[in-house]
């Protein structure tokens, strides 16, 4: 869909102008309806809470994107003054969303005295309240119970959790647990809401200069669900795409989205799949403390103790937290040294699995129950582990009095051992390496080696695999706010030619309206071409593909159908008025091409046309 010239309500009474110049009142009068149809579209958002919450730093990340900060001290001192009469801020994707900066309150300042400077909230569709740091004041609670009791939509974005993890881990060091901090904040905040009475399922989590980490993107997809109906999917359980595609990847995706067909993207997918070598292979290496784990990452590197790059080693845990570490053998291959944990229930509760690929569960002793349910924990999260007992050297040195046995019947008996405990704990075909990082002669530390390499192709391919409902998420909501863009003037350019050629207002609509969902279906891949185009990249189907499209758009239309959509009916003023003796019968009622109807019709279409091309592509890349 080509870019339309950016119209606004300026341009517009300049139009209106000229046509009035021209005695051409029929022309100027549907102008004048256009402008007032474009000021009754417009939803108002307003975004308000405790003053240095940051407010303002919300609705400049949903306005324009902010980069992230690179010296925040820097940053902080040049910010701007406090907001002091509200900014209105066209949102740049949907034009018809207008996001107010309002003032904030102050912590002396009674919920009373700054609901009346508020003045009248009637007139916003939707209410964001922003709660920082220091957490749900009174005020807050005042907002919220004056939107539920006037009926308004709102929602609640608790701002500043960078600098709240940062501090947390800071404080906790070793104990530090992203996932559990989060839940902690957002726990306290559910609970105070529950005291109140106010539910606490729009809650959101989020940093105004980190928008592409925590719930920034849910916050959106719930800000055009609950101001402007458009129905979003987002799982924040799935890894950050950057970690599962390569930067070049990701930017030929990125361009396929601004100016391409979503039709390429299977294309370069299956690029990636048959050669992963630039996918990101996260490995943790867990285990309690003093297990070894650090003496295993460095003798996977082939790197000494005292060099350094190589993990820090002792005879007391001095792992603090997780540091990743290349493995020279593997490209893109990064082994996490973890910090030691205990084995029991809540421990392997604690532990955010989903951050890692795959585990080397590190034993220094004999395999314990407690292994073994933290080995189900990672097989039930469709993670690969590899178990290692460590310190094998230890073992074959304190062996029992009598008579030598050899050294490798000791290894077996320890390698039997140890997959026996595992199998009868319900661990089927455990893969154990026996590893003495000290002294590498003999054991399976070159096993392990080897297993990693010949195996990282396929654990990578899988890493992937579990990425793509994410990544392909992403590129086509990435694609349709694309093309939501456009929709707005496209809309309007279809109407102004109805002024500008009456004559023929109805049939270059639907013409207009038919080309520009066409062009949707193509952008999104839903054309016939790029079905088949798809379907022979991905080696599935053309028919199965067609077979996940459910919106009408993708269809053929027809001019009578379009119009339909569209055509205003006439009024029963207009009606009547027509059958008035001498004074109505001269004027023949005409419907209009309305355009808060052509608006919204591209709107649907873009949004309904997005979730077939997501359905689209997931067959086209699903795994058979």
């Amino acid at each position: 869909m080509a870019s339309c010239p950016c119209l606004d309500e300026s341009q517009l009474r300049k139009l209106k102008s000229q046509y009035e110049t021209q005695n051409a009142r029929t022309a100027a009068s549907q102008i004048q309806a256009l402008v007032d149809g474009v000021n009754t579209l417009k939803i108002q958002v307003g975004v308000l809470g405790e003053r240095g919450a940051g407010v303002s730093t919300l609705v400049e990340a949903l306005v324009d994107k902010p980069r992230r900060v690179a010296d925040p001290r820097a940053y902080f001192r040049e910010a701007p003054p406090a907001t002091v009469h509200a900014v209105g801020r066209a949102h740049p994707v949907y034009p018809d969303l207008v996001l107010h900066d309002m003032p904030g309150f102050e912590v002396c300042e009674k919920p009373a005295a700054y609901l009346k400077r508020l003045g009248d909230l009637s007139r916003f569709g939707c209410l964001v309240v922003v709660v920082g740091s220091a957490g749900l004041r009174d005020g807050h609670l005042q907002l919220l119970k004056a939107a539920k009791q006037k009926g308004k939509k709102f929602l609640l974005a608790r701002t500043k959790v960078d600098l709240d993890l940062h501090t947390a881990e800071r404080r906790l060091r070793a104990r530090y647990n992203a996932s559990e901090q989060t839940e902690l904040i957002r726990k306290e905040l559910a609970g105070k809401l529950a005291k109140d009475g106010l539910e606490a399922k729009n809650v959101f989590l989020v940093s105004g200069l980190e928008t592409d980490k925590y719930e920034f993107a849910l916050f959106e997809d719930s800000l055009e669900e609950e101001v402007l109906n458009l129905k979003r999917s987002h799982d924040r359980s799935l890894e950050d795409l950057k970690k599962a595609i390569s930067p070049k990847k990701i930017n030929a995706l990125y361009e396929i989205c601004q100016s391409g067909s979503l039709s390429e993207v299977p294309a370069v997918i299956q690029h990636i799949l048959a050669d992963p070598t630039q996918v990101q292979l996260d490995v943790a290496v867990i285990g309690e403390a003093g297990s070894g784990k650090s003496s295993l990452v460095n003798a996977l590197r082939g790197v000494d103790s005292g060099d350094p790059d190589a993990a820090p080693t002792g005879a007391i845990e001095v792992t603090q937290r997780a540091k990743a570490y290349v493995l020279p053998a593997v490209p893109n291959l990064y082994l996490w040294d973890l910090p030691g944990l205990g084995l029991t229930e809540e421990d392997v509760r604690r532990l955010d699995l989903s951050r890692y690929d795959s585990f080397l569960l590190v034993a220094s002793e004999r395999y314990r129950h407690a292994h073994s349910c933290l080995a189900r924990a990672i097989n039930g999260a469709g993670k690969q582990v590899f178990f290692v007992r460590s310190k094998i050297d230890v073992d074959v040195e304190a062996r029992p009095r009598g008579p030598p046995a050899p050294k490798d019947d000791l290894r077996k008996q320890v390698r039997q051992s140890c997959e026996e405990a595992l199998k009868k704990d319900g661990i089927e075909a455990p893969q154990v390496f026996l590893v003495s990082s000290l002294n590498g002669e003999g054991d399976d530390l070159p096993c392990l080696k080897d297993t990693l390499r010949r195996d990282a192709p396929d654990l990578k391919r899988v890493a992937l695999r579990r990425a793509l409902p994410l990544i392909l998420s992403r590129l086509v909501r990435r694609k349709a706010r694309v093309l939501m863009a456009d929709v707005w003037n496209k809309a309007l350019q279809i109407c102004l030619s109805c002024v500008e050629n009456p004559f023929k207002a109805f049939k270059d609509a639907s013409d207009n309206l038919i080309a520009t969902i066409a062009s949707l279906c193509v952008n999104f891949g839903l054309d016939e071409p790029s079905l088949e185009a798809m379907a022979q990249a991905a080696g599935k189907t053309a028919p199965l593909l067609q077979a996940q499209i459910r919106s009408t758009f993708a269809k053929p239309l027809s001019s009578s159908y379009v119009l339909g959509l569209i055509t205003k009916p006439l009024s029963l003023t207009s009606w009547a008025w027509s059958y008035v003796p001498y004074f109505g019968q001269s004027t023949k009622p005409e419907p209009e091409i309305s355009f808060a109807l052509t608006y919204g019709i591209l709107k649907q279409a873009v949004v309904e046309l997005s979730e077939d091309a997501e359905r689209v592509l997931l067959m086209a890349l699903a795994e058979e």
